[in-house]
This record gives structure tokens, sequence and C-alpha cells, in this order.
């Protein structure tokens, strides 16, 4: 579960036994009306309904010992679509099969597996990819935390896929992924972190772009944010393929970069002056006096990129610089 939230309801003696099972092995807040007893660590709901919505969207994942077709009619309302749902998992009450309802390309599948070891049940897999053995399109995108565009067109490149038609897949960054290592006549796979226009083809934005930021003591989360908008716009970037962001030490208590990182869902890099003037290739004596390195922006980007491909020397932004580096190229 690597730290992920994890809930399970239960409404009888049968589902608190099992429930038991799985949080010697998985921390968990526990439902129960009651009827199957209690521990310590259970949370007591009078109706279940009502705490339905709050389950879902407080808990990475959510394990419903019941019927499948209530959990069903349960959890029906609040869903939203399979990129943003939470993970849901059904577990009969005589703990013999254990089946992932939402999200099996997003973790249920696995987590299905693991929890099926652990009080002896079936695994119950049923998305197309995973029977036919050809791993899925989600699943790699997870893998390598890359987010989709036209997404529309996921199904009908998947369904290719599972079907063993031929796939076109371009790949546009150093970034070696060898499930997909396939090309052909088919639809297109684009691997990239550049803005495409063909409403056509599969778009997969990796996270290989790392930001280096020099600013002045004044900028403040919006100049930091203009600043990064405005570059992504010029040069066409997703966002989304933001791998870090990169500064000085002396930047370390900025509260308004950790929020801009927060945003991105990305870490930020704190280097000293001695390593940052390692990998300056510029050498300004203005931005020397001021914090000891030559460089801030184009030397940090360049130290997170594993001395990777420019493709962004520097861009400033009023009391923003930015340099943009290529993951690993």
């Amino acid at each position: 579960m690597n730290g992920k939230k994890l809930a399970i309801v239960v409404i009888t003696g049968n589902g608190m036994n099992i429930s038991k099972k799985i949080t010697s092995k998985y921390p968990a807040d526990i439902f129960t009306n009651g009827r199957g007893g209690s521990t310590g660590t259970t949370i007591n709901f009078i109706s279940l309904q009502p705490i339905i919505k709050e389950l879902l969207e407080k808990y990475d994942t959510t394990i419903f010992i019941m019927a499948l077709g209530a959990v069903v009619r349960l959890i029906s309302p609040y869903l939203k679509d399979k990129f943003t749902d939470n993970t849901v998992l059904s577990i009969d009450d005589s703990g013999k099969f254990v089946i992932p309802v939402i999200g099996g390309h997003h973790g249920a599948n696995d987590m299905a597996i693991e929890i099926a070891d652990i009080i002896d049940a079936i695994p119950v897999i049923t998305t197309a990819s995973d029977v036919t053995g050809v791993i899925s399109l989600e699943s790699i995108a997870e893998k390598y935390s890359m987010a989709f565009k036209n997404v529309e067109n996921l199904n009908k490149i998947s369904g290719d896929i599972v079907n063993g038609n031929p796939v076109n897949v371009i790949n546009k960054t150093c970034l070696d992924i060898p499930e997909l290592n396939i090309s052909g006549n088919g639809n297109r796979i684009i691997i990239t972190y550049e803005k495409q226009d063909n409403e056509y083809d599969l778009i997969m934005v990796p996270r290989v772009l790392d930001l280096g930021m020099g600013f002045s003591t004044d900028a403040s989360y919006t100049d930091m944010k203009i600043g990064i908008n405005t570059v992504m716009e010029k040069y066409r970037f997703y966002p989304e393929a933001i791998r870090s962001i990169s500064t000085i030490d002396i930047k370390e208590g900025n509260m308004g970069l950790k929020q801009i990182a927060t945003d991105l869902k990305c870490p930020v890099n704190y280097y000293t002056p001695e390593m940052l003037n390692k990998n300056s290739k510029d050498l300004s004596e203005v931005v020397y006096r001021a914090t000891g390195a030559y460089s801030v922006a184009n030397a940090s980007a360049r130290t997170a990129s594993s001395e990777g491909k420019e493709i962004v020397a520097k861009e400033i932004i009023n009391n923003v610089t930015i340099s943009v580096f290529l993951h690993g190229c």
C-alpha cells in the first residue's frame, strides 16, 4: 500500500474476522455497523449510505466485505471517471473471492492479488489486458508516472493492443519504456513532453523536465507561477511533464516555492553554491556576489537532470529566472 489510506467496511462477524486478517498486514480504518463486533480501531456507523461519498474521497482504497451487487449500488452515484476515482474492492462474506471493482489498472488488481494471498482467497481479475496477459496502458502510465492526453483515444488503442492489432509508438523522450518498444502502421501513441495538435493520437506525458529557478527575495508565489506558466506556454510544454524544480539552498525556506511544487506534485531540490558551481556553464559575477554561485537556474536544472539536454537555457520573467533540461538525455 506504500502509505496509502485504506478503509474496510464490514457488516457481519465474518466480515470483521476477514478485516482483522487484512489489518495484520495493512493498517486500515474499519467501519462497522456494530453487528460484527468492534475493536479499538473500528468506526461505527448507523447507516452506510450517508458515509459512502466521504469514504470514496478520503481513502485511496475502500474494501467492502459484502455482496458485489450491494457495493455497486452504494458507490455508483459517486463515481466520476477512471482517472480520478479511488480504488474499490469487494470481498464476499465468506472470504472466498476478492474482486477489484473500480481502478483495476490503477492498483486495484494488484491489491486484490495481495489481499487474496493474505486471506487465502481467489482474486477475480476481469480487465481484458490482464486476462489475456497483455500489460495495460494504464498500468504502464502508472509505472512510469505518465499522464494521458487525448484520453478519448485510450480505449480504442488499448483494444488494438489486446486484439493484437499494430500500434505505432513514437517516443520523443530519452525515457526507456520496454513495454512500449513496439511499432506498426496502426493508431499512434506519442510519448512526449511537447504539446501535440493531432486529436487522433493518444499522448502519454512522462515526467522528464527538470526546471531550475532563480528568483529575487521579493518574488511571490504568483510571480513564480506566472513564470512557470509563461515558459510552459511559450515552448509548448505540458505542465504534467515537470519532474522537479531546483534552486539554491538559501531558498529552502521559501513557502511560495514549496506551494508551487505541491501544486505540480513534484519535489524541490536545493543545491549548495559549491554543487552549482560544478555545473555552472554561465559565469555571472552578479549572481555570484548575491548567492555564492555563478549560476542558479541553469546550474540547478543541469544538476537535477543528471547532465541532461538543455532545452531552455534561460528565460527571465520579471523577478524569476527559469531554465529547463530534459532528464537523462
